[in-house]
């Protein structure tokens, strides 16, 4: 392709819906490939692609300048995997080298392949796949963060060099993991496999100059599925195989040039995870300090209380890293238990040796009450009153279990106490008897009456 035609290419990318995809350069050195060394393919700018250095050669994402020496719009190509919020703007700065994690946040990991033969269809690779693997458990780094380090890989058949890496890592000082959203691996390009407004390659080869731009122009990208093979699909030798992808067909065969580039994308969440345990006990209401027990017998109209245990599990220390904060509680109380309002009180280190009013209280049988901060090592107990109502209640034993939940960031435990009500029928029971008694001692006189006149 002449210079041109990739000039008019880059225009139309940036113009579309990819643009968010191709915003500022990102920073990263994590680039290797399969040369020896790890580092050693070469690396072009568009003047010495349009100069026909890269000749007969198929190679990915070599290109680290563009004319005259200025930054290409897409950045490095060896730097090609990066990440952003899945809620930002895609226009934002996309991070090439860190992210400093939110826990229950999902993000977006980016792979940008490229291959840089300027020959188009005659240029075309085979066998052409995408892997991102990496994804799960932080572990710590030499700087005692936690860090998740996702790694992308490009692989061709007939590409030199064949296989093609770089990387994103995710910190925290908190320890935390990564999950694959399923579902979410997406590929856009101008194609029939990354748009639903796609362009054949043939269509793009038969075209030059304005004919081509204004072809591009015409076109939407705006994204299709890719499926799960991406992180999950695996070799005989248990390694990551990864994705067939293309451009008019998922078969490997991307040919050479801007036109037929894609972005593909993923979506991960990340989770912190946080050490803290949750218990409920409940008591008849005025029961001492030993009457808390995981179960226990009441009747319609008793009232009940109910205790909430939260202990942060971390080891007793100063670090600010173990401290968690805005703990949440909340308790699903069933349809015949009622909870009292104004009842909620509080006790944790903070309240002397007693039992306060917990403040917002009464949200706690809604969506909730934050509780706080606490460092390792410490405790809260949140108790509430509810009475026994006969909202639903079956004759016989009815066992109403209580949950009640601890909340950190995304993180949840939960427990439960049980309070066993017995819901009396015998005086139904005995009505209904003696009335069906009488009803057959009637019938029988009834009969009797009836032979005798015969």
């Amino acid at each position: 392709m002449n210079k041109f035609r990739s000039f008019c290419f880059i225009v139309c990318l940036i113009a579309s819906f990819l643009v968010g995809a191709v915003s500022r350069p990102i920073v990263s050195f994590a680039w290797g490939d399969s040369t020896p060394g790890g580092k050693g393919r070469q690396t072009y700018t568009l003047d010495d692609s349009d100069l026909g250095e890269l000749d007969d050669v198929i190679t990915f994402n070599s290109l680290v300048a563009g004319h005259n020496g200025k930054s290409l719009e897409t950045g490095s190509e060896l730097n090609f995997v990066s990440a952003l919020p899945a809620d930002a703007d895609i226009h934002d700065y996309w991070q090439g080298n860190n992210i400093t994690v939110e826990d229950g946040k999902e993000y977006v990991v980016r792979l940008y392949v490229h291959n840089n033969s300027p020959k188009g269809i005659a240029g075309t690779s085979t066998g052409t796949k995408v892997a991102i693997s990496g994804i799960g458990a932080s572990k710590t780094n030499a700087k005692g963060k936690q860090e998740v380090e996702v790694n992308g890989f490009i692989e061709s058949d007939n590409a030199t060099p064949k296989e093609y890496w770089d990387y994103v890592r995710f910190y925290s000082n908190t320890s935390f993991h990564l999950d694959y959203v399923f579902g979410s691996a997406m590929i856009y390009n101008r194609g029939a496999t990354g748009t639903t407004d796609p362009i054949s390659a043939a269509e793009i080869e038969s075209k030059s100059g304005d004919e081509l731009k204004a072809l591009l122009n015409s076109h939407t990208v705006t994204g299709k599925p890719l499926g799960d093979d991406i992180v999950l699909k695996q070799k005989a030798d248990g390694t990551l195989d990864g994705q067939l992808i293309g451009f008019d067909a998922l078969d490997g065969n991307v040919p050479g040039c801007y036109e037929y580039s894609s972005y593909i994308t993923i979506r991960v969440k990340a989770v912190f995870d946080y050490e803290f345990a949750a218990e409920v006990k409940v008591r008849k209401e005025g029961g001492g300090k030993d009457g808390w027990k995981e179960s226990i017998n009441a009747q319609v109209g008793d009232k009940v209380e109910f205790c909430i245990d939260y202990k942060n599990m971390d080891a007793k220390t100063n670090d600010d890293n173990k401290i968690q904060n805005n703990v949440t509680v909340s308790d699903a109380l069933p349809s015949s238990l009622k909870y009292v309002l104004g009842t909620a009180k509080i006790y944790d280190d903070s309240t002397d040796g007693e039992w306060i009013t917990l403040t917002s209280g009464d949200n706690i049988a809604t969506h909730g009450v934050d509780i706080g901060c606490y460092s390792g090592g410490s405790n809260a107990s949140i108790a509430f009153t509810a009475q026994v109502v006969d909202s639903d209640l079956k004759y016989g034993k009815n066992t109403l279990v209580n949950w009640g939940q601890a909340n950190v960031g995304s993180t949840s435990q939960a427990g439960y106490a049980v309070v066993i009500v017995q819901k009396s029928g015998y005086f139904v029971i005995t009505v209904l008897s003696v009335l069906l008694i009488f009803c057959i001692i009637c019938s029988i006189v009834l009969l009797l009456k009836i032979i005798k006149r015969k």
